[in-house]
């Protein structure tokens, strides 16, 4: 039963390894090794930029709340 496993794993195992050759060039065309492309400028953005600070509030029924987001006001469905 080995012998008959390892007969057939053994060209597989070959083929696998002559097959493997050079690996493709996946190197970015604008490397950051190259001196040549300089410094991007960049924004600094603070963490809480775009933050609303909000009271929390007591919960409301919730028909009140769909009528008064609805499109014209909650009339005519």
């Amino acid at each position: 039963m080995f012998r008959t496993l390892f007969a057939a794993a053994m060209p597989l195992a070959l083929a696998a390894c002559t097959a493997a050759g050079r690996p493709a060039d996946i190197m970015p065309d604008n490397s950051p090794a190259d001196p040549a492309i300089g410094i991007r400028s960049t924004h600094h953005h603070t963490v809480l930029e775009g933050y609303t600070h909000r009271v929390a509030v007591e919960p409301k029924p919730w028909r009140q709340q769909n009528d008064s987001q609805a499109p014209g006001g909650g009339d005519g469905s």
